[in-house]
């Protein structure tokens, strides 16, 4: 790396616009260099697949669906066969517990069943 010669005044300081001092003031950041830095490399894995998360998430969003999480969203989208399977983010393999999940899910109320009073029968008696 060549010397940078440094603009003086008389009593030998470097003046404000000395190009030499402004120069030794630059620096970059590690992330800028993914040599230097593991998340960057990182980065440029992660990014194109959150990229696919993001957009099946709000495709899943447009469709009325709820995903549990934004990362997976992609997968879920490919894999589920049932809604709740999109609702939980499982997905479940074997045929005869995926309806058997459905048929528990379908038979959910809308709203959570709240006791507002002692006098109430309990939700769990029902």
């Amino acid at each position: 790396m060549a010397r940078v010669t440094h603009l003086k005044d008389d009593a030998g300081e470097c003046v404000p616009s000395c190009f030499g001092c402004k120069l030794e003031s630059v620096t970059f950041a590690p992330s800028a260099m993914a040599t230097r830095n593991p998340g960057a490399a990182r980065a440029a894995v992660t990014d194109p697949q959150l990229e696919k998360d993001r957009d099946a998430y709000k495709r899943l969003r447009r469709d009325g669906e709820q995903p549990k999480h934004v990362g997976g969203s992609a997968y879920i989208e490919a894999a589920a066969n049932e809604s709740f399977e999109i609702t939980t983010g499982r997905i479940i393999t074997d045929d005869a517990d995926r309806q058997q999940f459905a048929k528990g899910f379908d038979e959910m109320p809308d709203k959570p069943l709240v006791r507002t009073s002692p006098d109430q029968e309990p939700i769990h008696a029902r």
